[in-house]
């Protein structure tokens, strides 16, 4: 069984920090290292991750805590993180996410296959058809509303309103039932809150991040398809179907964040790749912009 480096940047976020980190303590059968890049938090997510490394420096799932002085971007964190990366496969992750039970197996067994897949799970955005993804976000917009409702007539924490609203989306957490309907292991595309590779790939597909490109996860499904293009026998990115991580990403996006100091040197992605290339080789219902 392969070992997992799992990089995830943070800025600030404790109550989600907490549940990510006992949705992967918990959940996750195979070794780990969970590399935080931590963007000048000041809620208290620093200690919580500082403590952690000190628990966990000699267990088969350990914290390994860096801390910067400022925000930075994402990819310029993914590629700070893989610095620090020991094991043989790559986990970008961010940090507002939940995973059930066993969620890596399959992972392994398709990047054990094949090292230069790149593997999203499946969640609301990732989905066989666009009507079956705009069914899950709705439910989960509905899930938000009612834990809130829940969470001021009872006084709750903001851990506790997120751990009721994920049991008001699915139900019973363990054992897990994927919403995810299809008769396909994989299909084409990416999940950027959670992206899967060996550590090997930039052998072959060169840098995976660029550190002026800020929409990382459709530079990176970009790169793959033009190799594609070029070379069939490298795969493009897949979401693998079998598995489903929740993204807290309606939550997420409603959270203020410092500015980035590197923010001017960002290019678009259609600065970056063109729009009738993105149209080409894009994958799914909608463009990617940013």
């Amino acid at each position: 069984m392969s070992s997992l480096s799992i990089i995830t940047a943070i800025h600030n976020g404790l109550a989600m920090n907490r549940l990510y980190w006992k949705s992967l303590s918990e959940n996750t059968v195979a070794p780990f290292e969970l590399i935080i890049i931590d963007n000048h938090s000041t809620d208290g997510s620093e200690q919580f991750f500082i403590e952690l490394e000190e628990k966990t420096k000699t267990k088969l799932q350990r914290v390994v805590y860096i801390r910067n002085g400022f925000n930075q971007s994402y990819p310029a964190s993914q590629i700070q993180g893989m610095g620090f990366a020991e094991n043989e496969i790559l986990c970008f992750f961010n940090n507002d996410i939940w995973m059930p039970k066993g969620w890596e197996i399959l992972f392994q067994k398709l990047l054990k296959q094949n090292p230069l897949l790149i593997l999203s799970p499946s969640g609301q955005e990732a989905q066989p058809t666009q009507r079956r993804s705009d069914e899950l976000k709705s439910k989960w917009k509905r899930a938000l509303f009612t834990s809130k409702i829940w969470k001021r007539l009872f006084f709750k924490t903001e851990e506790q309103y997120l751990w009721m609203a994920l049991k008001i989306m699915y139900g019973t957490l363990d054992p897990f039932k994927n919403p995810t309907v299809s008769d396909r292991q994989t299909m084409n595309g990416i999940k950027g809150d959670a992206v899967i590779c060996h550590r090997e790939l930039p052998e072959t597909l060169g840098p995976l991040w660029d550190p002026e490109i800020q929409a990382a996860d459709w530079h990176l499904y970009l790169k793959a398809a033009t190799l594609n293009e070029k070379d069939p026998s490298f795969p493009l990115p897949q979401v693998v179907l079998g598995v489903y991580i929740h993204h807290f990403g309606r939550y997420s996006a409603r959270m203020k964040y410092e500015p980035f100091p590197e923010a001017a040197r960002f290019k678009s992605i259609e600065e970056v790749w063109g729009e009738n290339r993105i149209k080409r080789l894009w994958w799914g219902n909608f463009l990617p912009q940013g």
